[in-house]
């Protein structure tokens, strides 16, 4: 066994370098990385028959996706997991913070509900929170529950908005029920970020409400562009709801937007026809191995994008880790 884990450390050493290999003259380290990736791909071949003799159900083609990505920027497991407990009380919250395990989650400890809403005709909830232990005012929207929001889910013609960015449409299901509430969420943030200037705002949201929350981002930024350096926004099972002048937009902001995506979940994927919608920011990828792939925006292909539609199931929807 001590050989067989010798030669795998000789192995990964070659693939990666170390402090006894020489480096390529004039490129840099990630250039010299990417040299060896693509010159020793076939070592992940042989470190894969050398813990798994040959089995091709391994973490291989995770460490393969990781190694060959563009640089992404990632953020930690803790992180993901505690934007995502947030996105899971808005199914729950009200008044108070009190919802069972999402608001037991480490990290929520300290938070105060300072606005909710449920409107009834046009379905839309979520809630607005602070946590001084965080420096955060938190915006959260609820994902689909009932049948209003699944016929908003449905609803997939573009509307052309917001009219300040130009040549952007979302999804016109997804933007009624955002505009519902819009003007008292927004005007709720703005008071808060008045009264709490050194105060981070992250948007989050699950399913139908990852897709409103960037809504609200897009919102406050363009109304508010003196705000947009304090904004973050966390997604969970997202479907895609803008078309591309929307994601350059988001894109263009330079904050901190992670959409993550669990395993073979199917809603980041939809719609499935041709409609001119596309994603942004940087997806945080969860593995069948439970590992955490991030790509940039632009390049999804060695994320979720990668897998077959066969691959695509509604269980995974609903088991994204901290909801």
């Amino acid at each position: 066994m001590r050989s067989v884990l010798s030669t795998a450390a000789l192995c990964f050493a070659i693939l990666i370098g170390s402090s006894s290999c020489s480096l390529i003259p004039n490129m840099t380290p990630k250039a010299v990385l990417a040299d060896r990736v693509v010159k020793r791909a076939g070592l992940l071949d042989l470190l894969q028959s050398i813990f798994t003799g040959g089995s091709s159900n391994t973490i291989v083609p995770d460490i393969r996706a990781i190694l060959s990505l563009p640089s992404a920027p990632a953020v930690p497991q803790d992180t993901l997991d505690l934007y995502a407990a947030y996105s899971g009380a808005a199914y729950n919250i009200s008044n108070s913070w009190s919802c069972g395990t999402e608001c037991q989650h480490p990290g929520t400890e300290g938070t105060v509900i300072m606005y909710h809403w449920d409107t009834p005709v046009v379905t839309s909830t979520g809630y607005i929170a602070i946590n001084a232990n965080k420096k955060t005012i938190i915006v959260a929207f609820r994902g689909s529950n009932e049948p209003g929001d699944w016929a908003e889910d449905f609803a997939l013609e573009p509307a052309n908005w917001p009219d300040n960015i130009s040549g952007s449409s979302v999804v016109s299901g997804f933007l009624s029920g955002y505009l519902i509430a819009s003007m008292q969420v927004v005007q709720t943030v703005v008071g808060l970020s008045a009264k709490f200037p050194d105060y981070k705002i992250v948007a989050t949201g699950h399913s139908l409400g990852g897709s409103r929350a960037s809504l609200f981002v897009a919102d406050l930024t363009t109304r508010y562009p003196s705000l947009a350096p304090r904004v973050q926004l966390f997604t969970y099972g997202q479907a895609k709801c803008g078309n591309q002048a929307f994601a350059q937009y988001m894109d263009s902001l330079g904050i901190q937007i992670y959409r993550e995506v669990n395993k073979g979940d199917i809603a980041p994927h939809l719609p499935f026809d041709n409609r001119p919608y596309v994603h942004f920011g940087t997806e945080a990828w969860v593995t069948f191995s439970d590992q955490i792939v991030f790509c940039k925006s632009g390049d999804y292909t060695r994320c979720s994008a990668s897998l077959s539609p066969m691959s695509y199931n509604f269980a995974d929807h609903s088991t994204y880790k901290g909801l």
